[in-house]
């Protein structure tokens, strides 16, 4: 699997309702989380172009607990809405892997690859995370996204 390396140079705040699981619990968190957030977050987050799922707030590593937020992006002074949070993506260093296929099945295969196989999994920064969709792809029954992984060294 193809990694692209890049700098991100500005902070990337993203604004929506967050969900605490854990590797053991996600296969049956994460797509309920999902459905809620289609159906009722969504459509009070106006103007979105495209969908984030961040990763932060880790416990350890990949195989702890961790925090998961769906939004969109927001400005850093924007109010957060009751039910909601804010996170800030920090600048710096990442690598771009691209999930495409049955969303299931391609972001599962992408995630095990950057957790076990990747050659640079020993850098990762466990600061935030994310994938990002574009927002009309969704509902489509299959995903192209950006998986998007913080390293602590260069790019």
């Amino acid at each position: 699997m193809h990694a692209e390396y890049l700098k991100q140079d500005e902070d990337l705040v993203i604004l929506g309702p967050a969900l605490r699981t854990s590797p053991e619990q996600a296969a049956r968190d994460i797509p309920a989380f999902w459905q809620r957030f289609m159906q009722e977050s969504l459509p009070a987050l106006p103007g979105a172009r495209d969908v984030y799922a961040v990763y932060c707030d880790y416990e350890s590593d990949y195989r702890g607990a961790y925090t998961m937020l769906l939004g969109v992006q927001a400005d850093a002074t924007a109010p957060v809405p009751e039910g909601m949070r804010k996170v800030v993506i920090p600048r710096g260093n990442y690598a771009r892997f691209m999930a495409r296929g049955d969303p299931a099945q391609a972001l599962w295969r992408t995630w095990a690859h950057v957790g076990e196989a990747w050659e640079r999994r020993g850098e990762r920064r466990y600061a935030a995370d994310y994938e990002r969709y574009a927002l009309a792809s969704l509902g489509q029954g299959l995903v192209e996204a950006e998986v998007v992984v913080g390293l602590s060294g260069s790019a």
